[in-house]
């Protein structure tokens, strides 16, 4: 009776906040608009943004506290998880005592002492580039806060449905812009940067970035897909009927979000990023495997979709706008170096960076120049194994550790999990691994038990992107971009929303 109540109670204010909802769509199309966040202005904005939504939240409840608590109260477990890493990537900056530094980072205090900080009684920290890591402190903060946002207002099926087709028609614009602008060519300076377009990188700068991007928004897509094959039309008898039927599925949501699907597909495949491409693939094909023992009672339809997705998307979009390239770029990767090899990683990733989004004419790079900086990385995680060097700090502090045959300047090591585990050590990056694998575990465990379609969806669409950027990641920093990194938290926060989104029966029970 409680939870009847309860839930009343939240439908009754839901006109308070929609005002808020409405501006949380706004920020999800806001995120990869100016160059993907990846400016230190940009993040200033994004700050300031969430902060409002923020302010703004809580003066809308302040009268009725007790039922945002409960909400929250049903996400204890990754929001203790979430808070944690927050909390720890502003340790990692606080000015502490050299004793207590040369206890929990001896390099780092070492570091320090040689800088001469212990001899004028100066504070130490544990990170070495404290500017950087006060940065990537501060997006965490709004990140986790974007995630409370999300649970708070993501209250009932319509809403989860709608922020969840946001991210996909932000995705589309990314497409449609994306694909105009390489179809001219399109070659100018903004925001003191010059762009050129030669493949389809949208709002982004780094056609590798738009790809992550893409792949997260394509999941979901997918995602809405499959839930929107649990509602079918009615079907009648003869051909004047029949026509009717297909007649309306051609004007149906369905058809326009496949359609919508088939465009997103195409820039990712002009975007000619290799791994971009393999990641979606694949991690299509390895969700939809993994869902088919857990959806058996939609098996069939998810089968049919999927097979669609590689026929239509693959065969013939792919045959179409030239995915034979991106196979070619694959063939052309040699697994070791080449002699004159040099790679240049580009990108800061607290913002205040370039990134450089097309190869120019050079040769592509081997598998083992992209895995260079990673594999030096582990002498930095080595040094620094439990506290990092601090987040952001990868590219001042692997110039120490860069050894003679690596020729050009990284600021990036091309794998997050190198540069994660360096920059925040087995500390913070496993309170990151430990959301993630939890949430992909909460997405198993609603395809399994769950029978309404939406959940279900959103389920799969958030596997489907944590196992892209699994996939991704190995080779590439998009948890870097902030576009990316916000994106993603707002996907995870999406599946816990679905877990713990209430059966729309009136009887009580989950499904």
């Amino acid at each position: 009776m409680a939870a009847t109540s309860f839930d009343s109670d939240i439908a009754d204010y839901s006109r308070r906040d929609q005002w808020l909802f409405r501006c949380l769509q706004g920020l999800v199309f806001w995120l990869p608009l100016p160059l993907a966040s990846n400016r230190a202005w940009a993040i200033g904005i994004l700050v300031l943004a969430v902060c409002l939504l923020c302010a703004a939240f809580v003066l809308t409840w302040r009268k009725q506290a007790s039922i945002p608590l409960a909400i929250l109260g049903k996400f204890a477990l990754p929001l203790a998880i979430f808070g944690a890493f927050v909390l720890f990537s502003f340790f990692q900056v606080l000015p502490l005592p050299a004793s207590w530094v040369a206890i929990l980072s001896p390099n780092s205090f070492k570091i320090q002492q040689a800088a001469g900080l212990s001899a004028y009684g100066m504070p130490m920290h544990l990170s070495l580039d404290v500017y950087h890591s006060s940065i990537m402190s501060s997006l965490s903060c709004i990140y986790f806060f974007t995630f409370v946002l999300i649970l708070l207002l993501v209250r009932t099926p319509d809403r989860l449905d709608r922020l969840a087709l946001t991210l996909v028609w932000s995705g589309l614009f990314q497409a449609l812009v994306g694909v105009l602008l390489y179809s001219f060519g399109a070659e100018y300076r903004l925001f003191f940067y010059n762009l050129l377009h030669a493949n389809v990188i949208g709002t982004f700068v780094n056609r590798n970035h738009f790809a992550g991007y893409m792949e997260m928004t394509l999941a979901i897509g997918i995602g809405l897909m499959l839930a929107r094959l649990g509602s079918r039309s009615p079907s009648y008898s003869g051909w004047r009927h029949r026509v009717v039927n297909i007649l309306t599925f051609l004007m149906s949501p369905k058809m326009r979000l496949r359609i919508m699907l088939v465009i997103m597909v195409i820039a990712l495949v002009l975007t000619r990023s290799r791994m971009g491409n393999t990641a979606f693939f694949a991690s299509m094909l390895i969700v939809g495997v993994i869902s088919l023992p857990l959806s058996w009672r939609t098996a069939p339809a998810t089968i049919a979709l999927i097979i669609s997705l590689i026929v239509v998307d693959v065969v013939l979009v792919g045959t179409w706008v030239g995915l034979d390239k991106v196979v070619s770029r694959l063939n052309q990767t040699n697994i070791a170096a080449s002699t004159s090899g040099n790679n240049v990683g580009t990108g800061v990733g607290t913002g205040v960076g370039n990134n450089v989004g097309n190869n120019g004419g050079r040769t592509e790079d081997s598998l083992e120049e992209r895995l260079l900086p990673a594999r030096h990385a582990l002498d930095m995680i080595a040094d620094y194994p439990v506290f990092g060097t601090g987040a952001g700090s990868f590219y001042s502090t692997f110039s120490t550790y860069r050894p003679p045959e690596i020729a050009g300047y990284y600021d990036h090591a091309h794998n997050d999990y190198a540069e994660i585990a360096s920059d925040l050590g087995l500390l913070g990056s496993g309170m990151l691994a430990a959301l993630v694998l939890l949430t992909f575990g909460v997405s198993l465990k609603v395809l399994y038990q769950r029978r309404s379609s939406l959940p279900r969806g959103i389920a799969f669409g958030a596997m489907m992107s944590i196992v892209a950027l699994a996939i991704h990641s190995s080779v590439d920093f998009n948890l870097q971009i902030p576009a990316n990194a916000m994106s993603f938290v707002m996907i995870l926060a999406l599946a816990w929303v679905a877990a713990k989104l209430p059966s729309q029966r009136k009887t009580g029970k989950h499904h």
